[in-house]
């Protein structure tokens, strides 16, 4: 694998990759990975996420790699349909997909690909942030970001 990391004002983000596709993003590191010339996929990852972050990109265009059962490739998928600025309950997500909210949250906590599979994107049914593998105060900066919250709130 190869890894990268990108400076955000939210710490520093990892990205891995397998040489063709995007494996993971993180807030952990992933360890040093290869050395040596790093893939394609990988330097637009992370000029992706520098634009991102600058406030210039709202979508990302990568090639993705997840692992997971055929329920949470599900959530995930539906996580990438979330549009930038907009934000959906965990009961939203369940309603689209099956089973139940607290199912999508666990599939939710489960998304290897932070950022890019946004389900930092999906809030409680009452409007409150719940979860986020990335910690609750980075999933707020990221919605503030996308201008789903104010930043009076919560």
């Amino acid at each position: 694998m190869y890894v990268a990391s990108v400076e955000s004002p939210i710490g520093k983000v990892y990205v891995e990759c397998d040489g063709e596709r995007i494996t993971r993003v993180s807030f952990k590191s992933l360890g040093r990975g290869h050395g040596g010339k790093q893939p394609k996929a990988l330097k637009e990852a992370t000029e992706q996420l520098k634009g991102y972050f600058a406030g210039r990109r709202t979508k990302f265009d990568l090639p993705l790699f997840q692992v997971g059962s055929d329920y949470r490739k599900s959530i995930w998928k539906q996580l990438s349909k979330i549009a930038f600025g907009k934000a959906l309950t965990y009961e939203q997500l369940s309603d689209v997909v099956g089973g139940n909210a607290r199912s999508a949250g666990t599939a939710c906590g489960d998304n290897p690909l932070l950022i890019l599979v946004p389900c930092h994107r999906v809030i409680g049914k009452n409007g409150l942030l719940s979860g986020y593998a990335g910690e609750l105060w980075r999933k707020k900066w990221l919605l503030e970001h996308e201008g789903v919250l104010p930043k009076e709130l919560i």
